[in-house]
């Protein structure tokens, strides 16, 4: 991991220096974890005490079958963390398969160009805006100029390179394609009819899609889980941490053909994840009543956030879901500063330095905390 404040959300350790203020008096607002957890309640002591059996996996990769919609079992591979199978994907596919390009729609999450590269597979990135993503799949890749689609994207501040496109040459040269949706940070979501013929397509050439839907929980109609066993190279990956918001206990998984899950599995070896781990995300993948209320607690709170935000900085909401926001405008960077002075901290970005992402503050106390520190901000700059 790289030791740049910027690089990743949730870097409050390296926040706490810079500001002099100690790291359990912060609010992290940099990161789309929900901010009330899952209640993990009691863990009984043989979890912790003995290996994790076959029945604790079995048990949680049925429950994980269950709320992806996953139709039929064998499609499945549970991790320590959807970091572990993205990092751990590129060579899998190298040694099976003649893997020589990767095209990753972004700007997007940080870790899938690089885990490519780090398998000594060239790597394309394409930066577009969410909606010419969409326009660009559901037009039977027929795009917008290079000069068009860049000119959109710096519209909403991107500062970052961008390559030409040439999207039909682009997929014929290309063996693998990775995109995340929703997608982060802006909350794109390319619709699952267009995302399945996609999918279809590359199917038919012999190619991949590497499909990241880490953010998916807000949104389940935007999900291929339920149409795996139609989708012979589609690699689906779910996180269990960020709806739950229990990242720290480092469950991901993997939606994908029998023999690829297979592959995965191997690799991945015995006990990869801890039994507590197991037992937690099998009881809160199986409790349907949270799951539904914490949707609905989410949606409130992220049009709570938009209102204080927009108000407070005159910024736009150019995106996000119901577990992040991105605002651009010009003086984000003057309050994502300020913020940070009063020990809130939100995530910026180098490429574009206009736009600010942020969480949810969950409790009522956290709400008010950074309630009075967009009022102060609102204030300072009437």
């Amino acid at each position: 991991m790289k030791d740049d404040i910027s690089h990743h959300g949730g870097a409050i350790d390296l926040a706490a220096q810079r500001y002099g203020i100690a790291l359990e008096q912060w609010l992290d607002l940099s990161t789309g974890i929900n901010p009330l957890p899952y209640r993990v309640g009691d863990v009984p002591q043989h979890y912790w005490h003995r290996l994790p059996l076959a029945h604790d996996l079995a048990e949680l990769v049925k429950a994980a079958e269950d709320y992806y919609g996953v139709p039929v079992p064998g499609h499945l591979v549970c991790a320590p963390g959807t970091q572990a199978l993205i990092q751990l994907l590129p060579f899998v596919l190298a040694q099976t398969l003649p893997v020589k390009k990767v095209a990753v729609f972004g700007p997007t999450y940080g870790e899938h160009a690089p885990a490519w590269k780090r398998a000594g597979i060239d790597t394309t990135n394409i930066q577009t805006t969410a909606s010419d993503r969409q326009h660009i799949l559901s037009h039977g890749f027929h795009t917008p100029t290079s000069r068009a689609l860049a000119a959109n994207l710096h519209a909403t501040g991107w500062r970052g390179a961008q390559s030409n496109i040439d999207f039909p040459h682009l997929v014929a040269e290309h063996d693998v394609f990775v995109i995340v949706n929703p997608n982060n940070p802006d909350g794109g979501i390319i619709d699952a009819a267009t995302l399945y013929e996609f999918a279809q397509y590359l199917d038919a050439h012999d190619k991949y899609l590497i499909l990241d839907e880490a953010f998916a929980d807000t949104c389940p109609e935007s999900s291929l889980c339920h149409l795996i066993t139609h989708l012979k190279n589609t690699v689906i990956l779910r996180s269990f941490g960020k709806f739950f918001g229990l990242a720290g206990l480092r469950v991901g998984f993997a939606i994908a053909a029998p023999a690829l899950i297979a592959q995965l599995s191997d690799r991945l070896g015995p006990w990869s994840v801890p039994g507590p781990a197991l037992h937690i995300a099998t009881k809160a993948l199986s409790d349907t009543a949270w799951q539904q209320q914490t949707r609905e607690n989410l949606h409130i709170q992220a049009r709570w956030l938009d209102q204080h935000i927009l108000r407070a900085s005159g910024a736009k909401l150019i995106g996000g879901t119901d577990l992040l926001r991105l605002y651009a405008g010009q003086n984000l960077p003057e309050l994502q500063h300020h913020l940070a002075q009063k020990g809130i901290w939100g995530r910026s970005f180098a490429p574009a330095p206009t736009w600010l992402r942020l969480g949810l503050p969950g409790t009522a106390e956290n709400m008010n905390r950074l309630a009075t520190a967009l009022s102060d901000f609102e204030e300072q700059n009437a």
